[in-house]
Order: structure tokens, then sequence, then C-alpha cells
């Protein structure tokens, strides 16, 4: 159970699968203006639902790869697409 204990107004999220933990170190893998990939470490805040808080290290429209985050490398090109989240049938 969660209970809330405080509201933060703009907020940066991404969708929790698009971090990766490394020796207690948080990656989020950013894809630059050239469509190549950044690895950057960042402080994360809380877990919301799927989504995570991003304290420090990414700024808003910034783009971050959410599918195949094991797979890409520092350097690497990538094909940007928009992120379609997973909907679920209850």
């Amino acid at each position: 159970m969660r209970a809330t204990i405080g509201v933060r107004k703009n907020a940066l999220v991404v969708p929790q699968r698009a971090v990766t933990e490394l020796q207690g170190a948080y990656q989020l893998a950013v894809v630059g203006a050239d469509n190549k990939v950044s690895i950057r470490k960042v402080k994360v805040g809380p877990r919301v639902g799927a989504l995570w808080v991003i304290e420090d290290g990414v700024k808003e429209g910034e783009k971050v790869v959410t599918e195949g985050v094991q797979k890409v490398r520092d350097g690497a090109p990538v094909n940007p697409m928009p992120f379609q989240p997973t909907t679920s049938k209850v």
C-alpha cells in the first residue's frame, strides 16, 4: 500500500524499463540529435506505477531508449520511434 506524501509538479518521468541499474548506479540511454546513443548516469527519484521520476541527468524533451536497452551501446546509431505504452485490459 502506498500513500501520497507529496506532489511534484513538472516532474520528469520515464518508463521504468528504460532505466538500468549497474552496481548501484542508474543509467539511461539517451538519443541525440544525430540519432546516436549516449549512456548517461542519472539520479532517480521515486517510482510511480510503471514510471520512474528522474531527478538529474536528463532534460525535458530528450529522447530515451525504452526497448532493447540492454542491446544499445554508447555511440551506437538507432532509429527512434515514438514510445507506445502497453495497455492491459482488465
